[in-house]
C-alpha cells in the first residue's frame, strides 16, 4: 500500500468513523460497504456485522415480504423448511391470506413424510426409520402422530 504510518493510522480512524456511522444510522448496503472497508483495513467489524444480521433479519422478515416468504418456502418442497417459514410468518403476520395456501401445502408434505415412516417401518429399516422420524418431527408433525414409529425403533 505505502505511505506514512501517520496516515495509515488516520484512514483506519476515518473507517472506524464510518464504521460506526454506519451501524447506528446506516441502511444495509451502506453497513455493508463499510464493513468490507474495515475487513480490507483490519478493522474489527464485529458488532458491525451483528447489527448488519439484525437489520438484514428486520428486512427479510418485514410484513411487506410475507407473500415472497411464503411463496419461496412453498418453492422448496421442503417441509422442515415450510415449517419454519409458517412459524415465522405466524409471529409477524398471523392472519396473513397467504398462510392458509401454505398450511395446506405443508399438510400435503407432512402426509407424504407419514406414508414414509409407514413404508420404512414395514420394511424393518431402523436408520431410514430414525432419520425419516427425525425429519417428521422438524417438520412439526405432533408427537402423538409419531409415538407409534419411535416404538417401531
Amino acid at each position: 500500500m505505502g505511505g506514512c504510518e501517520s496516515c495509515a493510522s488516520r484512514r483506519k480512524d476515518v473507517i472506524m468513523a464510518e464504521l460506526h456511522e454506519a451501524s447506528s444510522k446506516g441502511g444495509l448496503m451502506e453497513l455493508r460497504h463499510a464493513i468490507e472497508a474495515a475487513d480490507s483495513y483490519g478493522v474489527d467489524s464485529a458488532s458491525a456485522r451483528q447489527r448488519y444480521s439484525e437489520l438484514a433479519k428486520q428486512e427479510r422478515q418485514s410484513p411487506e415480504r410475507v407473500q415472497e416468504m411464503l411463496r419461496w418456502g412453498m418453492s422448496t418442497q421442503d417441509g422442515t423448511i415450510l415449517y419454519s417459514v409458517i412459524e415465522e410468518v405466524r409471529d409477524i403476520a398471523p392472519d396473513h391470506e397467504a398462510l392458509a395456501a401454505a398450511v395446506g401445502k405443508l399438510q400435503v408434505l407432512r402426509d407424504e413424510v407419514k406414508q414414509r415412516l409407514q413404508r420404512v417401518a414395514r420394511n424393518r429399516d431402523e436408520r431410514s426409520l430414525a432419520t425419516v422420524l427425525d425429519r417428521a418431527r422438524r417438520m412439526g408433525i405432533p408427537p402423538s402422530d409419531l409415538a407409534w414409529a419411535e416404538q417401531a425403533l
